[in-house]
């Protein structure tokens, strides 16, 4: 299995973008904790969502929700990252890496946006999303990158 310290470069380079974009009042973060974490770590003002945020959600909220709920914040939930943003974490994960074997890695996997960003920095090395049975390891078909992720039929295309 490939550790990845992915929440900590993910938060640095939001912490980045979100200055460069003017998003004083912070962000919202849909989060088992971990994203979360990483990002008040980083210095960024968040309203988590999640078991232990200062909100519950009742069902999977899709980016349009909340940017309607929360016009004024930053959506920094997994598996909501402009792709251009995303590119930036690729970039910042290769440099954190540097090189890797082809593979395949085991990564183990949520929402499927590290995968994601490690398929962009790594085009021609495979890896697989693993789970791990702890909840930022948990998919959900309603994400939305599962598909992505995961194939059509839900099973794993690295």
């Amino acid at each position: 299995m490939l550790v990845v310290g992915q929440k900590a470069v993910r938060a640095r380079v939001i912490k980045w973008y979100m200055d460069a974009a003017g998003y004083p009042g912070g962000c919202v973060c849909f989060s088992c904790g971990n994203a979360a974490a990483a990002l008040r770590a980083a210095g960024v003002r968040v309203l988590e969502v999640g078991p232990h945020g200062a909100l519950r959600p009742g069902h999977w909220w899709e980016p349009e929700e909340v940017h309607r709920a929360w016009p004024h914040l930053f959506d920094a939930t997994s598996g909501h990252l402009p792709l251009p943003l995303m590119a930036r974490i690729a970039e910042a994960l290769r440099t954190e890496l540097q090189e890797i074997g082809e593979g395949p890695h085991d990564i183990p996997t949520g929402s499927g946006e590290t995968i994601v960003c490690l398929r962009m920095a790594y085009p021609n090395v495979r890896f697989r999303p693993t789970s791990l049975g702890t909840p930022e390891t948990l998919w959900d078909p309603q994400g939305p990158l599962y598909g992505v992720v995961h194939g059509p039929a839900g099973y794993p295309t690295g």
